[in-house]
């Protein structure tokens, strides 16, 4: 009779029990990313830009993930783009305007889309696939994030230390002080000349000799963030070597703040549009021009067109900027909140003068529009809100 050592039993125990413990992991990983997917379907039901792989629950389960087949083109191949007859501009815009929406609207972003998982659909949409890393921002994140994007627009380095501080970037009890000036620095070298000067790796390089320097840590879900960022300008490079990020990045956000019913946003487009108590005309004529631009980008694509053509049910591409609501809530504001009442009739003679001028610039902007007699007569009848007088 042949004995088995006994270290032969404990290794073998040692790697069935690992078999087992991984075999559950990636059960588990496998239901978690299915949920990932019917998320990331939720989020992008209406979007006629973006294609989600569905699931079939009936074929899935704990050892296996069956998904809708994705028949499109690598990413990183522009040749094969073009010669499908994709707008590679357009491409790029969607792609950029559905990182940004995961970022800044869903708080679920794709945590690993390296040019294998993102391909170019034939009628002009990004498709995304591999839900299995993910990384999920709470609604205080994302506020914050918006709030780093207008203080970054208005040039308020104070708060933006601030906000690196909000996001766990710096500990509560930190001075932000001595990092204003190499924040300032950072960003002036970025984008002082211009939004073509704009490198997100650069600054994310410049970003990182700060950790040397000073008590910043960077929190594991914006390291993906991060990492994912820049795996996606990479692809944009590929397919357009002069690419430049922040040009469809500003216009979204433009038209984000202008467009978003969302109350907190409200507050950051006012604080935006007012510094130091002076309503800024520039900057209000800025966020209309850049979010007509992002309409215009997301409106043009001519395969998105024949497509919303086809389903015209499904499919909306906005042609328009609608500042409707936003006009309604500005009305509200005025009736109903003292400080901002004063502000607005300071700003209209600030100087000793009418600002006649601004306000027919800013009218010339919109009046292709939107319907402003209707919206005049809705905002005069006082029909857009139940509590329009207090």
């Amino acid at each position: 009779m042949h004995c088995i050592s006994p270290l032969v039993l404990m290794s073998y125990n040692f790697w069935f029990m690992l078999l087992v413990f991984f075999s559950h992991e990636f059960a588990l990983c496998l239901i978690q990313e299915a949920r990932n997917i019917e998320d990331f379907l939720e989020n992008f039901k209406n979007d006629p830009t973006v294609k989600i792989p569905g699931v079939y629950r009936k074929l899935s389960g704990s050892r296996v993930l069956v998904m809708e087949w994705i028949d499109g083109i690598r990413c990183t191949d522009p040749q094969a783009i073009k010669e499908a007859g994709i707008d590679v501009e357009g491409f790029l815009t969607v792609g950029v305007s559905s990182a940004l929406r995961q970022l800044l609207e869903f708080g679920l972003f794709h945590g690993d889309p390296h040019p294998g998982n993102i391909f170019a659909l034939r009628d002009g949409r990004i498709a995304y696939v591999d839900f299995g890393n993910v990384a999920v921002l709470s609604q205080q994140n994302k506020q914050i994030l918006i709030d780093a994007v207008v203080h970054a627009v208005n040039e308020d380095y104070v708060e933006m230390a601030n906000d690196f501080t909000r996001l766990g970037f710096l500990a509560s009890e930190t001075d932000v002080s001595p990092i204003i000036p190499a924040l300032e620095a950072i960003w002036q070298n970025s984008v002082g000349k211009g939004l073509s000067d704009f490198n997100f790796r650069i600054v994310t390089g410049k970003f990182n000799q700060l950790v040397y320097n000073y008590p910043i840590r960077i929190p594991e879900r914006f390291s993906l963030v991060i990492r994912s960022l820049l795996t996606q300008e990479g692809i944009c490079f590929t397919l357009k070597p002069d690419f430049k990020f922040l040009e469809v990045a500003y216009p979204y956000v433009a038209k984000r703040l202008l467009t978003d019913p969302n109350p907190a946003l409200r507050e950051r487009l006012i604080q935006v549009l007012f510094k130091d108590g002076s309503f800024q005309w520039k900057r209000l004529e800025n966020l209309i021009v850049l979010a007509k631009e992002n309409v215009a980008r997301m409106s043009s694509n001519p395969a998105l067109q024949a497509k919303s053509m086809q389903n015209s049910r499904k499919w909306q591409v906005q042609k328009k900027l609608d500042l409707t609501d936003t006009i309604k809530d500005g009305a509200r504001l005025f009736f109903t909140d003292e400080g901002i009442r004063r502000q607005l009739l300071l700003a209209m003679t600030e100087d000793s003068k009418l600002h006649i001028e601004e306000l027919v610039d800013v009218y010339r902007l919109v009046e292709d529009q939107i319907d402003l007699t209707l919206v005049a007569r809705e905002v005069a009848r006082g029909k857009f809100s139940s509590n329009f007088l207090i």
